[in-house]
């Protein structure tokens, strides 16, 4: 979902400046990084997502004190950062008149519907999974709640990251296309959503 349907912007660095700031804890550059990091980490070394054992995982890895109030008051921050986008609007429209379109997230459901919904797309998407709810991805888990209504042959993967994104999918037989400013002669690639309009 982030750096796909939602570009990844400056605000949303700051939301968890802004989060460490109201959990009453100085921070540095570098804490942020960390923090960042081991997020990234808890996806490798978990099953699914949730709240109280993410922010354990954060002060344990990254020596703070964070209370169980941290990941809601992120997300309501994260929240405040969203924009409109006209032109993944535009593409969804003529996306969803083709296909049934669903977002499988490594995050919490309910903060990505949220920030779907100021974006002004959820309504394109019949459902959203987040891995509070499902599984982290790459798991091969984490497909089953699509692939239970649908063939993997009837299926398209799009996303950013290449591990997660589209070396997965493609390992279970989906299309992936991979959304990218690099060159692949291997991987399909679009540089921006609006190139899906060309391919598909």
């Amino acid at each position: 979902m982030d750096n796909t349907l939602i570009e990844w912007k400056e605000e949303f660095f700051k939301a968890i400046v802004k989060t460490i700031k109201e959990e009453g804890f100085d921070y540095s550059i570098e804490l942020i990084h960390k923090i960042f990091e081991t997020v990234d980490e808890n996806e490798k070394v978990k099953e699914k997502l949730e709240k109280n054992d993410l922010v354990n995982f954060i002060n344990e890895k990254c020596g703070t004190n964070l209370t169980g109030e941290f990941v809601d008051k992120y997300m309501k921050n994260l929240d405040a950062c969203v924009e409109k986008n006209e032109s993944v609007i535009d593409t969804l429209e003529y996306l969803s008149q083709k296909y049934d379109l669903y977002v499988l997230t490594n995050w919490f459901t309910e903060c990505q519907k949220e920030r779907l919904r100021k974006s002004g797309i959820l309504k394109y998407f019949k459902d959203v999974i987040g891995a509070d709810q499902n599984y982290f991805k790459p798991n091969s888990k984490a497909f089953d709640v699509i692939l239970k209504n649908y063939q993997k042959e009837e299926c398209i993967y799009i996303g950013d990251s290449l591990e997660k994104d589209v070396i997965f999918p493609l390992s279970l037989g989906i299309r992936a296309i991979w959304k990218t400013n690099e060159e692949s002669e291997k991987y399909e690639t679009i540089k921006n959503i609006r190139d899906l309009k060309n391919i598909l």
